[in-house]
């Protein structure tokens, strides 16, 4: 048999034993726990729940229906069965009119949504005040609190999901935002 020994800067290593159970690997073995740990529930933060997918398709579906003419294309707020405010991409203020005369929760069993929603026109500085029928609006759907530039406070409602979706739109031949926020 053949003995071999390793030295290292003059030290004789053949008759030392490792130490498998040091500080050193304690604290690797700690650290690799956190870290597997914590990718573990980033990885199960970056799949959406079941409640966000149900409120971010009944904002597409409101954007979209918003962005139609309507059934029947001239309702009224007596006579609708699906509403929009639009026609060609560009917004139909009579039946804005409407829809600001209709009942919230009414316009909801309407759109066959379950989340709350709120809606607003603006450009690329403001909110857009409309004048309806000797009133002037800023906000549809959802009554919601508004400061003193007429943006909503989102922060005024209570919320589990929160979506936003932005729309281009027609309105006195500008390209102006229809945005619409939808929460449960």
């Amino acid at each position: 048999m053949i003995l071999i020994r390793y030295t290292i800067r003059g030290r004789r290593l053949s008759g030392r034993k490792g130490q498998m159970w040091g500080m050193d690997f304690i604290i690797g073995l700690f650290l690799f726990i956190i870290v597997l740990l914590l990718s573990v529930k980033l990885l199960m933060d970056l799949h959406p729940s079941e409640d966000h997918i149900i409120v971010y398709r009944d904002a597409v579906h409101i954007s979209d229906t918003l962005l139609t003419s309507g059934y029947p294309s001239n309702w009224t707020s007596s006579d609708v069965i699906v509403p929009g405010i639009a026609a060609n991409n560009r917004l139909n203020l009579t039946q804005l009119s409407s829809f600001k005369d209709m009942d919230y929760y009414h316009a909801k069993t309407l759109f066959h949504v379950t989340s709350d929603f709120v809606f607003f026109i603006r450009n690329s500085t403001s909110i857009i005040n409309v004048t309806l029928s000797n009133s002037t609006r800023c906000m549809y759907g959802y009554n919601i609190t508004v400061n003193s530039s007429c943006s909503p406070v989102i922060t005024s409602v209570d919320y589990e999901n929160l979506v936003r979706i932005d729309r281009l739109i027609l309105y006195n031949s500008k390209v102006v935002t229809l945005t619409v926020y939808a929460w449960n």
